[in-house]
Formats: C-alpha cells, structure tokens, sequence
C-alpha cells in the first residue's frame, strides 16, 4: 500500500456505516449537518444567511415565485447585491412559467444575476422541455449551505402565516462537503449562458466544523445521471433494521421495487410515506397503481392526510439519511438536475426517523383487502397514467 493510501486510510477509519455508501471514500468528513423541517424552520435559516452574507451568494430554485415568500427571498438577494456581495440566482423556466418577467428583471437592475434555466419558449435559444433544473440549494459565501425539497414560494409557508402548509424537508451544511454544491451551481451556471465565475473568489478551502460525514451527490452530467438512484439502492441493499422513506412522487422503477422486495424478505421494516392527495393529480394515480405490488410485497404504505407532502427523504437503521430534490420516479433520475445530501452515521438518521415516525401519525395505513375493493373506474385511470409515467 502506498504512503498517500496509507495517510488517506489514517483519516478515514472504518466505521459500520461505510457499508451502506455506495463510494464510501467520497464521503467528506468534518462537516456540520442540520435537519430543517417545513419553511418554518428553513426559511428564517436561510434568510439569516443570506442577510449576513459578505463575499457570495450562488442560490438555485425551481420554483421561485413572486408571492409573499418569493419577496422575503429578493429583499434579502437585492439587499446583498447592494451590499457589493456577488449574487448568483438559477431559476427554472417551467418551475417560474407563471411569473411576470418585471419580477426577476427588478432583481437584475439591482445587481442580482439572473439566470433562466431552458426556456420553454421553442423560438428561443436556451429552449429545452423535457430536461429540467429541480434542484432547490443555496450557498453562501462559500461555506455555509442548504439544500432540499423547498422552493420560494407561499404555498411552503405555514397556515398560520397564511401560506399552504406544504411539508417539505431541507438540510443545512456547514464544511468541506459545500464546496461541492458550489461546484454544481457554478457548473449550471457556465453550462448555459452565465458568464465564468472565478473558482478563486467562489470556491473556497473550508476547514473542518464538525463530525458528520456528508456526501453531496448532483445529476451534473449525464454519466452521472444515476448516482442519486445508485446510493439509494446500496444503501437499501445493505439495510437490517428499517427503511423509512418519505417521498412526493413515488413511481420506482422495477429494480427499485425489487430491492424493496428484498430487504422485506431479509426482514427489514420497510415503511413509504407518500401524499394522499398530491399537487400533481396524474402523478397521483400513475404512483397509485404501485400501491397493490407494494402491499403484497410487504410494504407499509402510508399515506399523508395534511396539506401537501413534498419531502424527499429516506433514513436507513440510523446510519444512513438523505434529504434533497430527488423524487423516485424516472424524471427525476433520468431528466432532471437533481441534488441529495447523504450523511452516514447516527445523529440525523435518527432525528430523520424521529421526523418520520411523527409524521406517521397523522397518516393514513393501506390495508391490501381495503385497497383491492376501489372502484374499476379508479383502477383504469391509475394504470392509464401509469402507461405515461416517464413522461410525468
């Protein structure tokens, strides 16, 4: 063995957890994670960050609305950009196809750079339908950073504020491992049309702030359009106890499902929180026509009652968790830029399972007699949508 895998190994001893990553030597140590739950813990975050910037700013949303929310976010980009911090916003052309342009063209002639990721305008150069940026992330000045299921918008804000009420999950990063979200937000935004940004002033070196090991996985490129789908599977794989997954458009393809199957048979409790009624209906029916193969393969199915649930997260025998954008459907892995923050050992997979397991609560439990005794008319609608699942 080399002098350099030798140091390397030094640092990296074995721990149970390794098992469960798929490259377990690219998981980052000295890191400080955080779980955020619903914009009620994640904005106020967020927005603290922003408004304490100083240096920059790389912020990517696919939904980012001009609404109560939307405006509480460009306050705070606007303020920065004033304050001479470098400020760089990524938005999806489809995720903001319902806000006026005047919006986002107040936000560029107050210094904030402005990208549209593909438009949907076929006459224009960027356009582009099917391939979409789904990621919902943020840095800050390098070292401090966010990512999740929550966009800008109102319908995350609490009832009580107002808002819709969507459940929705995001983690909060501090070390090494952000540098790896300003890789995929410079990456996006060199990709189309944004002009280079200096790696000096925006990648910077990050000492360690903790004792998490975190591993930033992004669909930048094609090659890589997987990876997300691929640590799920070995950590399913390699599951003993429990599998809690909480997911807003839940359609897994077969190899998926047949590593569900599996860990059932290993005897391994495997749970799925999905929402009752979802914000997309043919998404709905397309993932209801899996309930039955589900059921009878042994999955708990849970379906969430409240207002919409839109988290994507999984927790694995309080080793393994991840949170972030990536829905387990084929857009998703097959489509879309997507992000997901793993981090392996105790701490926040337990508090993930803490989250879950409250959230059960207030759902409801499939029963496969129950299930199999809805109307025909429902049935055919659930495998009619399924047929076009790829293209939801």
């Amino acid at each position: 063995m080399s002098k350099k895998r030798k140091s390397r190994e030094s640092i990296r001893p074995e721990l149970p957890w390794r098992s469960y990553c798929r490259f377990p030597n690219a998981m980052e140590p000295g890191n400080n994670a955080k779980l955020l739950v619903d914009a009620k813990e994640a904005y106020p975050e967020m927005l603290s960050a922003l408004n304490a910037a100083r240096r920059t700013i790389l912020m990517d949303s696919y939904i980012f609305n001009d609404d109560e929310a939307g405006r509480m976010f460009k306050d705070a980009l606007v303020g920065a950009a004033k304050r001479g911090v470098d400020t760089y916003l990524i938005v999806d052309a489809v995720g903001t196809m319902h806000v006026n342009e005047v919006f986002f063209e107040e936000m560029r002639d107050a210094g904030v750079q402005v990208l549209e990721y593909r438009s949907w305008f076929p006459w224009k150069r960027s356009f582009g339908f099917l391939r979409r940026n789904h990621r919902k992330m943020l840095v800050v000045d390098g070292v401090v950073g966010f990512a999740g299921g929550l966009n800008i918008g109102a319908d995350w804000l609490s009832l009580e504020a107002g808002g819709g009420g969507w459940h929705d999950i995001h983690i909060h990063v501090e070390g090494p491992a952000v540098r790896t979200l300003s890789k995929l937000a410079m990456s996006t935004w060199h990709g189309h049309g944004g002009i280079m940004l200096d790696p000096k002033r925006f990648l910077r070196e990050i000492p360690r702030v903790g004792n998490e090991y975190v591993s930033i996985i992004g669909s930048r490129e094609r090659k890589k359009r997987k990876a997300i789908r691929q640590s799920y599977l070995q950590a399913i794989r390699r599951a003993q106890e429990y599998i809690y997954i909480a997911n807003a458009y839940f359609l897994p393809d077969r190899g998926f499902r047949r590593a569900l199957k599996n860990a059932v048979k290993r005897g391994v409790d495997v749970r799925v929180m999905i929402p009752k009624s979802g914000d997309i209906l043919s998404v709905q029916m397309a993932s209801q026509a899996l309930f039955g193969r589900l059921l009878r393969m042994g999955v708990r199915v849970l379906l969430w009652q409240n207002a919409v649930l839109h988290a994507k997260t999984a927790t694995i025998d309080d080793q393994w968790a991840t949170v972030g954008s990536f829905n387990i459907d084929h857009r998703s892995w097959a489509m879309n830029l997507e992000v997901n923050v793993n981090v392996v050992g105790p701490r926040i997979s337990s508090r993930l399972r803490e989250v879950f397991l409250n959230d059960e609560a207030q759902c409801i439990a499939l029963n496969v007699t129950e299930w199999k005794r809805r109307p025909l008319l429902i049935k055919l609608l659930e495998r009619f949508f399924y047929w076009f699942r790829k293209w939801m």
